[in-house]
């Protein structure tokens, strides 16, 4: 029976991963049809996303970027958000947003990260149960973002649920799902807030990134029309909070199911960097990436035609036993780990350093409190075909 790797029915369950290890094995480059003459290959070996990472030439990212994502909604946004442009469009764009992500504009941030994962863990860790997914991932990935991005506190709880509901997931146990006119309508809301948002700023800045855009280019005439810093925005949103969210919760999932790395981690808190690195493997929160052929290439010894659409799938990629010693296996001291949770070549996350630092200091406020990670009662995974991840993990920190 074929597989539907689509289907975000397919990851609210087991995660998919017995599907894709499927794949893996039997049709590492898959045919998933869609409908009539539509359909997506879909590359589940590490070598053959690899091959479609370094080569931006054979594949452009203009067309979307992921599977769930609809060509109505990419078009708009194509060659005007930094993950859905090529080549010279996308080196303009990612050299004015990395003069405020790279580590040294970031680093003002990193006082009050730490404050408030020490706040976080101090107000968690009772031994009473809560969802980490909301209660400690996202309050800590809220809090940054609403920082960095100046969204009023009394704001930041709708803009979560927008952003959440705009790439398919819900919080708590409730098994509600996300429809298409639910995240439709969720993106629109989001880009009608940071609209307003944004014209306040430019009648009146603040100490925060929307107004560095607006004032940007002043010295070197080099910067985003506002419709680009709108896009750009609502992507920061999506690495920002919600992959960064899953990232985050990974730290619980991964150690209530390998209490003995906890107890290590505790133990060796040198190993925290590579945990940090492993932790990324392991939850790999960007299910997929996509890319469309502009030219006829060769993948894995399958021929990808023009206008063909192809797709890395990373929570399976990061575990292929080709390339990862014991790949099955959470190891906290694996090194090199030379995962793709964060892409590779170009189109590398920018929000990678400030994602890894988010995950090692929330380690650290766990790791000096708490002894123990239990589960504490019945998880809920994300229904989504773009986020792999928790929409609801409920957990006891014990002391």
């Amino acid at each position: 029976m074929p597989i539907n790797l689509a289907d975000p029915d397919l990851y609210a369950t087991t995660g998919g991963l017995e599907e894709l290890r499927h794949l893996q094995v039997n049709e590492p480059v898959y045919w998933n049809a869609l409908a009539a003459d539509d359909g997506f290959w879909a590359l589940t070996r590490y070598a053959d996303a690899v091959a479609v990472y370094r080569n931006p030439k054979a594949f452009t990212s203009e067309q979307g970027i992921q599977v769930g994502q609809s060509m109505a909604a990419a078009r708009p946004a194509a060659g005007k958000m930094l993950v859905l442009s090529d080549r010279g469009t996308h080196r303009r764009i990612k050299s004015i947003l990395s003069r405020y992500l790279a580590p040294g504009a970031l680093a003002r941030h990193l006082l009050e990260l730490r404050a408030e994962a020490n706040s976080t863990a101090e107000r968690v860790a009772t031994g009473e149960p809560f969802d980490f997914v909301t209660d400690a991932a996202g309050h800590l990935t809220l809090t940054l973002l609403g920082s960095l991005l100046g969204i009023p506190a009394a704001d930041r709880d709708q803009v979560s649920r927008w952003t959440g509901t705009a790439f398919g997931s819900t919080t708590g146990p409730s098994d509600h799902r996300v429809t298409g006119a639910d995240s439709a309508a969720a993106n629109a809301q989001l880009f009608v807030y940071f609209g307003d948002l944004l014209a306040r700023r430019r009648r009146e800045a603040s100490d925060d990134l929307l107004s560095a855009l607006v004032l940007s280019g002043a010295s070197d005439g080099q910067h985003l029309t506002d419709e680009e810093i709108l896009f750009n925005v609502h992507l920061l949103l999506a690495g920002g909070h919600e992959t960064t969210r899953q990232a985050l919760t990974g730290i619980a999932a991964a150690f209530i199911d390998s209490p003995d790395e906890w107890d290590r981690l505790r133990a060796q808190p040198q190993f925290r960097p590579t945990a940090v690195e492993e932790i990324l493997r392991w939850s790999a929160p960007s299910l997929n990436v996509m890319r469309t052929a502009t030219q006829e290439i060769e993948i894995g010894g399958t021929l990808i035609r023009v206008g063909q659409r192809v797709t890395m799938w990373h929570p399976i990629v990061n575990r292929d036993e080709d390339f990862f010693h014991e790949a099955l296996r959470f190891d906290i001291a694996r090194d090199p780990n030379r995962h793709l949770s964060f892409g590779m070549g170009s189109h590398f996350c920018l929000g990678a350093w400030l994602a890894r630092e988010e995950l090692q200091v929330l380690i650290e406020a766990l790791t000096s409190r708490v002894r123990r990670i239990e589960p504490a009662g019945a998880p809920r995974r994300s229904r989504s075909n773009r986020t792999w991840g928790y929409d609801y993990l409920p957990v006891r920190l014990c002391a």
